[in-house]
């Protein structure tokens, strides 16, 4: 399987071009410029329209873009046009968070399965979801399509990765404090945690107090 490639960057512009399209839609603002959309989107406009250009030619001169196309056309590239099922790995209170998340549902990501190896979780119901031993994952996987793998394990999270890839699943996220990875390119793992996005922000603090 050969995955499109895209420039990360980009990417995760286009992102956040959809976040903003959809909140120009609420606020019924329909067309939009080239210009106002980019600085919304904090770029220029020539960053926008190249970015734009991996979706398709989608502006019109002298008009700009239409805010309602330009999302659905966004969507359906990002693969946000339909529903993708999710299992969680580990419950915490942030995995807790997560499975009670109304706009993770209403964006269509549905969580479908738990699992944990503590005894003192298997069988709790959390959302109307009951906990698995995470042994049970061939058993549960196989009567569900599973999609995307949350991991939000405290304890171990290499297990729920090592549980997660033999099962098949391609595209995971970690929510836990240490970073995971997997060599099958076939694989994605995005890595987020608070910590990580804070020392970004640390580091931005401690080099403009020596640029002082």
């Amino acid at each position: 399987m050969k995955i499109k490639e895209l420039p990360e960057n980009t990417l995760q512009r286009l992102i956040i071009y959809l976040k903003v399209l959809e909140h120009l839609e609420k606020e019924k603002i329909d067309p939009i410029s080239s210009e106002d959309l980019a600085k919304r989107c904090g770029v220029n406009s020539a960053q926008l329209r190249k970015d734009l250009s991996f979706v398709g030619n989608l502006g019109t001169k002298g008009v700009g873009y239409s805010v309602k196309s330009l999302k659905y056309s966004l969507k359906k590239f990002l693969g946000r046009n339909h529903e993708w099922n999710m299992i969680l790995g580990g419950i915490n209170p942030l995995g807790k968070f997560l499975l009670e998340s109304s706009q993770l549902f209403n964006e269509g990501f549905n969580f479908l399965a738990i699992f944990d190896t503590r005894e003192e979780y298997i069988g709790k119901v959390y959302n109307g979801l009951s906990v698995y031993n995470l042994s049970q994952i061939s058993y549960v996987v196989k009567n569900i399509k599973v999609d995307i793998g949350v991991i939000t394990a405290e304890d171990v999270p290499e297990v729920y990765l090592e549980a997660f890839l033999k099962e098949g699943i391609r595209a995971i996220l970690n929510l836990s404090h240490v970073p995971l990875f997997s060599e099958n390119k076939e694989v994605k793992i995005e890595n987020f945690s608070f910590s990580l996005i804070l020392t970004k922000l640390s580091y931005f603090l401690k080099i403009c107090e020596e640029n002082k």
